[in-house]
This record gives C-alpha cells, sequence and structure tokens, in this order.
C-alpha cells in the first residue's frame, strides 16, 4: 500500500484505509477499518494513549496491512503525530478539553470545601451543566460517581492526617466538622482494612516494624508564586505510559519555545496523598514554569503555585524510590520537626530529566508547603 497525501485513514485506529473510490459498493464503510466497525457496531473504544500504546505491541500487523515496517517505538511515534490530525479524535480532544476543564473546576471547589455538604445540585451549579449531564460526565472523567470519589478523599485527608499530625481522633471529627463518629469508623475500616487506631499505629514514626532508609535533610525557604502551563494526567488504562506520552508532550512545548534553556524548570504536583491514595486514582498534573507574558497553547491549562514558606527536599536518584523519600516526610521528618502543613499542594521539580541523564543520577526537588507549629 503507497502512503501518501491522499491517504484515508481509519477514524478510529489510524490504519491506512484501502478503498477503491472508483467501485464502492451501496453503503460501503469509508471511514473505519474491519477491525473497529464491524456490520455497523464499534468494537472498540480505547482512549488515544491507550491506542497508541497498543499499536506498538503490534508492528507486524500493521506491516502485514500496510508493508510499512516499523520498530514498536517508531510505529508509536507514527500514531502519536497521525492520531491526533484525524477527523475524530480532532474533536474528541477538543471535546475533552473542555469537559476536562469543567471536572477540574469543579475538583477544585471540591477540594476547598471537602466538608461541606456537597451533592449533584450544588456541583453541576458550579460546573454550569445539567445535574443529570454532570453525574454521567463526572464518572466519565474521574472513574467513579460523584459519591464515592468525595468519600474517598474524605477519608483519605483523615488518613493523611492521622499520620502526619498528632490531633486526636475527636479533635480531627471537629476540625473537618464529619458528624457521625460510628459511620466515619464503618467507612474507614471499609476502605483501609483497618481501624482508625490500628491505622494511626501501622503508620506511627514510632513504630520500629518500619524500616525506611532514607533520610534528608530539608532547606527552609520561602519561594515567590509560581506560574506553570500543565497537562493533566487522565484516568487510564496504563498509567506510566500515559505519563510518558504527556512528558513527551510537554518537552516538545518547552523546547520549542527554549524554556528549559531559559531556566524555567519542569513541574508536577499531586492533588492527592503519596502512598495513601492508589496510583490509579491519582491526579497528577505536569508542567513547566511559565514567563507571565507567556500564553499557555491550546490543551494545556495553567496553574499558580501559591507563594510562602517550603520544606524543599532534595533527592538523587530512581524516580521509582520518591515513595520512601515521602513516606520520610510525612512519617520521620514531619512529626518530629518544629513545622506543620500549610493547606495547599505538594510540588516536584526536575532539575534534569530522563531523556539526558542515567536515572540513577536524577536530581528531583520536593516542595512541601509548611508553616511553624503554634507553641
Amino acid at each position: 500500500m503507497k502512503i501518501n497525501a491522499e491517504t484515508k485513514y481509519c477514524q478510529t485506529c489510524g490504519i491506512p484505509l484501502d478503498i477503491d473510490y472508483t467501485n464502492l459498493e451501496a453503503n460501503q464503510n469509508t471511514e473505519y477499518c474491519d477491525y473497529c466497525l464491524h456490520n455497523g457496531v464499534k468494537l472498540y473504544d480505547f482512549s488515544m494513549d491507550y491506542l497508541i500504546y497498543l499499536w506498538g505491541l503490534f508492528p507486524e500487523e500493521y506491516y502485514k496491512e500496510t508493508g510499512v515496517n516499523l520498530t514498536s517505538e517508531e510505529l508509536r511515534a507514527e500514531m502519536s503525530k497521525r492520531l491526533p490530525n484525524i477527523k475524530r479524535w480532532k474533536q474528541k480532544i477538543n471535546t475533552a478539553h473542555v469537559q476536562y476543564d469543567l471536572i477540574i473546576r469543579v475538583q477544585e471547589y471540591i477540594n476547598r470545601h471537602l466538608f461541606d455538604d456537597l451533592d449533584s445540585d450544588k456541583l453541576s451549579h458550579v460546573a454550569g451543566i445539567s445535574k443529570y449531564y454532570f453525574r454521567r460526565l463526572f464518572k466519565a472523567v474521574c472513574g467513579e460517581n460523584m459519591g464515592m470519589y468525595i468519600q474517598r478523599l474524605r477519608l483519605e485527608y483523615i488518613a493523611f492526617k492521622l499520620i502526619t499530625t498528632d490531633v486526636s481522633v475527636p479533635e480531627l471529627l471537629n476540625q473537618i466538622n464529619y458528624q457521625n463518629k460510628h459511620t466515619l469508623s464503618r467507612a474507614f475500616k471499609s476502605y483501609f482494612n483497618c481501624s482508625i487506631p490500628e491505622f494511626r499505629k501501622k503508620h506511627s514514626n514510632v513504630n520500629p516494624e518500619r524500616k525506611n532508609p532514607i533520610r534528608i535533610e530539608p532547606s527552609i525557604e520561602k519561594i515567590s508564586g509560581i506560574r506553570i502551563a500543565y497537562l493533566k494526567l487522565e484516568r487510564t488504562n496504563n498509567v506510566s505510559y500515559s505519563y510518558s506520552v504527556l512528558w513527551k508532550q510537554l518537552l516538545q512545548f518547552s523546547e520549542k519555545h527554549e524554556l528549559s534553556s531559559k531556566g524555567f524548570k519542569y513541574v508536577s504536583l499531586t492533588l492527592d496523598y503519596p502512598y495513601i491514595t492508589p496510583e490509579e486514582q491519582c491526579r497528577f498534573m505536569i508542567g513547566v514554569t511559565l514567563p507571565q507574558s507567556f500564553e499557555a497553547p491550546k490543551g494545556f491549562g495553567v496553574y499558580e503555585i501559591h507563594a510562602g514558606e517550603y520544606a524543599i527536599f532534595r533527592f538523587k536518584g530512581f524516580y521509582h524510590e520518591l515513595n520512601k523519600v515521602y513516606r520520610h516526610i510525612y512519617l520521620d521528618w514531619l512529626p518530629t520537626s518544629d513545622y506543620t502543613l500549610r493547606e495547599q499542594l505538594t510540588f516536584e521539580t526536575y532539575i534534569n530529566t530522563p531523556q539526558k541523564t542515567p536515572a540513577s543520577e536524577l536530581i528531583t526537588d520536593i516542595y512541601i508547603p509548611i508553616t511553624k507549629k503554634e507553641t
């Protein structure tokens, strides 16, 4: 098959379509391949990122269909360029950006009012859409219904407070306005498979059974506000691959405008709690610091990291060991320090990148928002 500017591609998987337009049969499909549409029924509904990932697993199938011999990485790179330019995916991308903007707005509202009375009437009003559409959209984007999502965030917040502060359970419940202790106890045990006292003991910094070899002393600094252009990690079948796809997009944007060479940094923010929230449900934003005068490109969000005091932990080593660093910070350093957490997002900056640095030499700065404990 000869691929050129006139080639038509399947509107789902992007494979070139070998169609004889001079002898079209009545009702013959000209937009989808037989793998993606059979007898008028769409057989698959993958995300674009996952589809690109799948293509990398089957380069031999692509060769059989097209005669073009590509490696897995070459095929993924080709599909990463091709699919976003196909009409169907363009429409989905534009729609997805609007939908994600709506849900991000709602998520930010939930974060600020986590223990208020939240229902679909109130949150659909925040999104500016009907509550029936809001419910469907929220589940499609977040992977869980609104009630489960809010309950999970509340329980994870409580768990985080249990292991990073010495506040008593009754006092914590009073602070967060969680009125029914028995309901909380049942929900907590159902989610974490242990009672609240057991959870606190298990994660206590005085637990002799817990061993964490990483020890880092932070620097304490006041920083100015930071403006970033970010991409948000979608719920996906393959977290690691989707994360790498976003990083490639970010690097392309940064290199195009020479941001890294001008001293701007790559940044990652998590809206959840490291080692408490399951990886597949963690909400990430990755981005690059941005000049105030610079307009973020289409598809990127803009976020302002608040000024204030931060404990900055510098770690050198593999990214997969960062979880150990967070355990050290929250379970060892924070409870015995003179500081407590501020209600701001933790974030990371990357001094170098895997593209140019051996994995064991990667340097990450972790910024923990803090304030002095009251005496």
